[in-house]
């Protein structure tokens, strides 16, 4: 894992790829991406090509700090499933993350950026990413001065990568739309570690990165409350999602953010697989989605019941 110093400068390249276009989308087959709150780029060059090419851009970038690259389709041939090319990339820049966190910490739960990139059912490649919109809606952000250069820079990744210009879903997301959020009645350190210990002894379940967004602000010498993020998941129960709506590989793997707010109280939020369900048009998968809703409940439990 790069350093984070870099990650802040890969999330202002992630904001700003939704720079343009407005069109209303019906879901349909995986084919084009017709999900509320993201950009997206369609291209016949190859996926592995594609990807390689976005990698190799974050990396000449010294502001910017991949996090965690996932391949979906590995981890779902790791569990006896299949699932076509399918990769996704977390990276940031702290310098353009932090001012968004520090208007409403809860973004973290949304940052790093990610961008997805996979191979859809007519064989074309499909670049896909939440947009910055999405994520101010979502979150509630003000005027961040960040947030358009966020979005430059994912517009101009894409562009490069594809040579298309990237096309945005500018369906209204409402606040905390989704968002699963349980109080501590212990203090942040005991929290968090409390949480990566259960998960840790999880057997199905892999920690794919750990991110500190608050000492990421200090790498940039910008203040933030104590917050760290864990990205992990489990192939077995993500993977027919991903297998049903391509896009759904925006949201997982899974994602729990520990933070504390300025009166002292912990906080632990997570995605509702539910809303993560309707968000993607998936609709054959309810015993898997209670399986994970159940899962993260427990996750979460663990992290803020007293000892």
């Amino acid at each position: 894992m790069k350093k984070m110093t870099r990650t802040s400068l890969l999330i202002s390249l992630l904001f700003l790829v939704y720079a343009c276009h407005d069109k209303t989308y019906q879901n349909q087959n995986n084919n084009t991406p017709q999900i509320e709150g993201i950009g997206y780029a369609e291209t016949n060059k190859a996926a592995s090509f594609v990807y390689n090419t976005i990698i190799t851009t974050l990396e000449a970038n010294s502001n910017i700090g991949i996090v965690a690259e996932v391949d979906h389709a590995a981890n779902a041939q790791n569990v006896g499933l299949h699932l076509d090319f399918t990769k996704t990339v977390y990276f940031g820049n702290p310098n353009l993350g932090t001012p968004i966190m520090q208007n409403n910490i809860k973004a973290g739960l949304d940052l790093p950026q990610r961008i997805t990139v996979y191979t859809d059912e007519d064989g074309d490649t499909v670049v896909a990413y939440n947009s910055v919109d999405y994520i101010v809606n979502r979150h509630d952000i003000g005027d961040v001065a960040t947030t358009d250069m966020i979005k430059n820079a994912l517009s101009n990744l894409v562009k490069a990568a594809t040579g298309k210009e990237a096309l945005l879903n500018t369906a209204t997301v409402s606040q905390v739309a989704g968002i699963i959020s349980v109080s501590s009645n212990n203090d942040f350190n005991t929290t968090y570690n409390n949480i990566l210990n259960t998960l840790n002894a999880l057997e199905p379940i892999t920690v794919m990165a750990e991110l500190n967004h608050q000492a990421n602000a200090e790498s940039v010498n910008m203040e933030l409350m104590p917050a760290k993020l864990i990205i992990f998941g489990n192939p077995a129960l993500g993977t027919p999602l991903m297998e049903e709506s391509r896009t759904t590989a925006l949201d997982l793997p899974q994602k729990i953010l520990v933070y504390q707010e300025s009166n002292s109280e912990v906080k632990i939020i997570y995605n509702d697989p539910y809303y993560m369900a309707e968000r993607h048009g998936i609709k054959n998968n309810n015993e898997t989605l209670e399986k994970i809703s159940q899962a993260l409940q427990n996750i979460a439990a663990s992290g803020a019941s007293e000892n």
